[in-house]
């Protein structure tokens, strides 16, 4: 669990520090302990005033800090500069993170246009973690900076003393795999493995292990494909943990033009097809090949005077969104065009569920990307080809599986699942891993995933009607109120656990829109909550979740003194039960 506070343990409030930040700043030597972080945050605090940090009560390390502008480090003028300022606080302040700067590798120099909603611009650095070339799953640290170069936020997922950790591992892949394969305890194929530093439990300490990827093909009982991680200690054999990699909508069950479903309802006899712009559309020639845009206009150069068959499809050569219909072959149209007249063309005229559903997904996946494209062009973690498996022969769910989203039929008492909200809660989970948060066990993936859905569609609700006699999935306008888990869940169930964080962030969105109108309050809210997967890797549902917002709003590096739309922000979490900051 985490806390907010002063930064010292209770348990030790006796200890006396009378340390002084000196020109090289801290410098333990050796192995870390969380009396080491007590002692370097209080020496941050001589030399910062009031700033506060959340902690980790089981690592005893915090996880953010925050509070006040940290202006020890100079005034960065470049990315290189940003880069240098972050390390050198890391390596002033060792014992804060259980080491110093040498196991952080840049992952990128971000900067976030804020300004345009009324706050000041930032930076953020980001870091993921490395020893001797082998990742630390899941480690990072990530330092935000003001516009006037004064460092305001450090979110702290790095793995305490992994630098120490030997990475000499003294089982090998044949046996990580057999052991793995036990653990499986089912038919499998191995589909991949990796050699990693993992967590180990719940404290921040670091183990070596082989991460075993294993398919273990289709439950038939679940009607979901059974596909697996399993951590292996690559120093004694024994099992660290293990991570399943389907990532369904609902737990257990499951779109030149073209015709696609229109709003954020699903393919049904009340939801008739509409004509839309093919958007990002691949179009093939033999003598060229490209892109639709977003107009659904695209250009082949070509200097001859000959006809030429022009195809249409979504297959392996699209650029954003591959296709693949689990129902039937996949959809293609080709058609005769001329050099120098327009030509137009419509696809799928004569619509079918199952090529509706490949309309509908090609159709959504890129207005995902889009959505993000828009908030920050330079942003390119969503550039890359999605893997869309449609009409599945199941009903009533989709899941993501790290490779792919994929998407059920028609049947059981549901609509053909892929259509709008679906899709993007599906993407969302991709979008969680390709930015660094991941999709944890409590709840947080599952609730941002329907934070990408509402926040794209502006919608609060997440699969509506996806059952064929009316009915939803999830409403961001729920009451299930914050608990305090921070990591661990409380109500049993990974999709009910996110419902929390899928209100408050609904519940912010609807406080500034009501502060200031529909179009600016949703261009506030989308920046933010993206602005926190690019500034942030987090990771669970707790407190930090709205610190982390409100530091991104603020405009002067003290949030003490509130935010341009603290109240709104403030509001919202609470309405869900989150505690508050003020």
């Amino acid at each position: 669990m985490t806390r907010q506070g002063d930064g010292r343990h209770s348990w030790r409030r006796g200890l006396a520090c009378a340390l002084a930040l000196g020109s090289s700043g801290l410098a333990f030597g050796g192995e870390y302990s969380a009396s080491d972080a007590d002692a370097a945050f209080s020496m941050l605090r001589h030399e910062v005033p009031g700033l506060r940090a959340n902690w980790d009560f089981e690592s005893g390390f915090p996880t953010f800090i925050f509070g006040k502008p940290i202006r020890l480090f100079g005034v960065p003028q470049s990315d290189a500069d940003y880069e240098a300022a972050a390390r050198r606080f890391v390596d002033a302040f060792p014992g804060l993170f259980g080491g110093d700067s040498s196991t952080l590798v840049t992952d990128e120099v971000r900067h976030l246009a804020l300004s345009r909603i009324g706050t000041t611009d930032k930076t953020a650095v980001v870091f993921t973690q490395w020893v001797d070339g082998i990742a630390v799953k899941g480690g990072s640290l990530c330092v935000l900076f003001n516009s006037d170069g004064a460092i305001i936020g450090i979110e702290n997922n790095s793995v305490a003393n992994a630098g120490e950790i030997d990475v000499t591992p003294t089982i090998g892949e044949d046996v990580a795999q057999m052991r793995a394969m036990n653990e499986f305890a089912r038919p499998a194929r191995v589909v991949g493995i990796e050699f990693m530093i993992v967590r180990a439990g719940l404290g921040n300490g670091g183990r070596l292990a082989w991460l075993v990827e294993l398919d273990g093909g289709f439950d038939a009982g679940r009607g979901l494909p059974v596909h697996e991680k399993i951590f292996v200690d690559a120093k004694d054999g024994s099992i660290l943990a293990r991570e399943n990699m389907i990532h369904t909508f609902t737990d257990l069950k499951g779109e030149t033009r073209q015709w696609a479903t229109p709003g954020t309802k699903p393919d049904t006899a009340s939801n008739p097809v509409q004509r839309f712009l093919l958007g990002r559309g691949d179009v093939n020639s033999a003598v060229g090949n490209t892109d639709t845009d977003m107009a659904g206009l695209w250009t082949i150069t070509y200097g001859g005077s000959s006809v030429q068959t022009i195809t249409w499809a979504f297959g392996s050569t699209s650029t954003y969104a591959q296709v693949d219909d689990q129902g039937g072959a996949d959809f293609t149209k080709s058609a005769s065009a001329t050099p120098g007249v327009m030509h137009y063309t419509g696809l799928n005229q004569s619509e079918t569920e199952y090529n509706t559903a490949e309309m509908n997904a090609q159709r959504h996946a890129v207005i995902f990307r889009e959505w993000v494209k828009t908030l920050d062009p330079t942003d390119t973690k969503m550039d890359f080809k999605q893997k869309l498996n449609v009409n599945q022969n199941s009903s009533c769910n989709a899941y993501y599986n790290g490779s792919s989203t994929n998407y059920y039929r028609k049947g059981g008492g549901c609509n053909n699942t892929c259509y709008s909200t679906v899709v993007a809660h599906e993407t969302g989970h991709w979008a969680n891993d390709k930015y660094g948060s991941n999709n944890g066990a409590d709840g947080f993936g599952e609730g941002t995933a329907d934070v990408w859905a509402m926040y794209i569609y502006d919608d609060p609700i997440v699969g509506d009607d996806f059952f064929t006699g009316g009915g939803d999935i999830r409403n961001g306008n729920n009451t299930r109120p914050y608990c305090g888990s921070c990591g661990a869940g409380c109500y049993g169930e990974v999709h009910a656990d996110g419902e929390v964080l899928m209100g408050a962030f609904w519940k912010v969105r609807v406080e500034l829109n009501n502060s200031l109108g529909d179009a600016a309050g949703d261009l506030i809210a989308d920046t933010l909550f993206h602005a926190w997967y690019v500034a942030y890797n987090a990771k669970t549902i707790c407190d930090t979740n709205e610190t982390q917002i409100l530091t991104l709003d603020d405009n002067n590096g003290n949030i003490d003194d509130g935010t341009p739309n603290s109240v709104d922000i403030e509001q919202g979490f609470e309405a869900q039960g989150y505690p508050g900051y003020y």
